[in-house]
């Protein structure tokens, strides 16, 4: 009987030597795996801000420079944010705080949609180079006449028609503003022309009169203005995604860190695992 009790007491002791063993290992692997995601997320925190200075660098040269960033997709195309879901296949979490744990999950999230984000600039800037390309070779301000305001006898009555011209006229087009304008006839299909009106008084047949472009700029802006406002609004989103919104007011009541700050702070978490 005592023999029994004796060997009854040695196997508990064997297992609660054993069972310590297993999760003094588990929490040696666990310390082990934590410093090297903590690595990870600086790597990628590296390239989180080499992207922002990227972006920040091609916006500053379409707006400031007027001048499209050729090289800005290609560049973009080779940088990729390398923290994925499978960073934490076969990684142990003995001994990570719960909400280190939540806050990593999360950190794989947003860069997932931060790389397919960085993906849809890539192919703005391949589909909107030519158009904008165009627009910013043009001096500041300085737009072609595009439209005319057709006038005739019918003009008090029922108002005048506009109408773009067949072909727009450079600023700097050498020959100047022509005698007679062709535009697409506002009544129906084609071309139609009409002399330009020079004086006081409208022909019996009718004139055409040159919008100044920058006063139908401001109450219809040009297809080009709007790719380039949706290529910058693309690009600052990416931005605000990296460095975080300031609070602005009511505007961000509550502004989301970015994650380059996020990815500093887990790193830092992840390190201090023991």
């Amino acid at each position: 009987m005592v023999g029994v009790v004796f060997g009854g007491a040695l196997l508990a002791l064997g297992w609660v030597a054993g069972n310590a063993a297993s999760q003094g290992a588990a929490h040696a692997q666990g310390v082990h795996d934590a410093h090297d995601l903590a690595g990870d997320v600086l790597k990628a925190k590296d390239s989180l801000d080499q992207l922002k200075q990227k972006l920040m660098d091609g916006g500053k040269a379409l707006i400031a420079d007027r001048k499209f960033p050729t090289d800005l997709g290609q560049q973009l195309s080779g940088m990729n944010v390398d923290f994925a879901g499978d960073k934490l296949f076969g990684r142990r979490f003995s001994g990570v705080p719960a909400d280190t744990t939540r806050q990593l999950f999360d950190f794989i999230t947003r860069v997932q949609a931060l790389n397919d984000k960085k993906d849809l600039v890539v192919s703005l800037l391949a589909k909107l180079q030519k158009p904008i390309t165009e627009e910013l070779s043009r001096p500041p301000g300085q737009l072609p006449i595009s439209y005319v305001v057709v006038v005739d006898k019918d003009t008090p009555s029922s108002g005048a028609f506009l109408a773009p011209l067949a072909a727009p006229i450079a600023p700097d087009d050498k020959n100047g503003v022509p005698g007679d304008l062709t535009f697409a006839n506002p009544r129906g299909g084609g071309n139609v022309k009409l002399p330009r009106l020079v004086t006081d008084k409208v022909p019996p047949t009718g004139a055409a009169i040159t919008v100044v472009p920058n006063t139908f700029e401001k109450v219809c802006p040009s297809t080009t203005r709007g790719q380039i406002a949706q290529l910058m609004s693309s690009m600052n989103s990416l931005v605000d995604d990296i460095q975080g919104q300031k609070a602005e007011g009511d505007v961000i009541s509550e502004p989301k860190p970015g994650l380059s700050d996020v990815a500093a702070k887990l790193a830092d978490q992840l390190g201090k695992v023991n």
